[in-house]
């Protein structure tokens, strides 16, 4: 299994990009700040950025393990879409099947859905318990609004799994690279 990791912070109110790069260091991963919590901070270091980074004292890390990847694009995203779940053990497996089998299909209809990755968390520090971690490359935000992803979103077999309160848990985020 490829290892990855994901890690986020809180900035300083009002702290600016180069403030939060500054806090984030020189790593390999992939910088990033959050587009609805301006005072986060993140790093997401997927497996092609080599070996996955530590953050600051206080940061929310999560080691992950590569369930399954659409695949490479050759064209810049825009946007990293984050849903964490903490599923159940009994239902591990009947969500693994939903998102390779419907949702991640389905979601990568959409114009400028690039990539999607998900993760099994193998360890954490800090933050919520999450099992499992899906990382969405997008062109740009207004990819959210499109028709496919409403449709993705919208199938008996995702308003079964709706029902269930980790399923209400779920974490989610939106993050534009810093700088930008």
């Amino acid at each position: 299994m490829s290892l990855a990791s994901f890690i986020r912070w809180p900035l300083i109110a009002g702290a600016s990009d180069e403030a939060a790069r500054a806090l984030i260091g020189a790593h390999d991963g992939w910088a990033l700040r959050s587009m609805i919590d301006a005072e986060e901070a993140c790093l997401y270091c997927p497996p092609e950025t080599g070996a996955p980074a530590r953050g600051p004292t206080g940061a929310a890390h999560y080691e992950l393990d590569l369930a399954s990847d659409t695949g490479p694009v050759n064209r810049p995203w825009g946007v990293i879409m984050l849903v964490a779940f903490d599923v159940p053990d009994a239902m591990t497996a009947q969500v693994e099947r939903w998102y390779d089998d419907e949702h991640i299909e389905l979601l990568m209809r959409a114009p400028g859905w690039l990539r999607a990755r998900r993760y099994r968390v193998r360890s954490h520090t800090g933050g919520p318990r999450w099992t499992s971690m899906a990382f969405h490359e997008l062109a740009d935000i207004s990819v959210m609004d499109s028709p496919e992803r409403a449709f993705a979103r919208s199938t008996p077999w995702r308003a079964e799994l709706e029902k269930g309160a980790w399923f209400q848990g779920a974490g989610r985020g939106v993050f534009r690279p810093l700088g930008c």
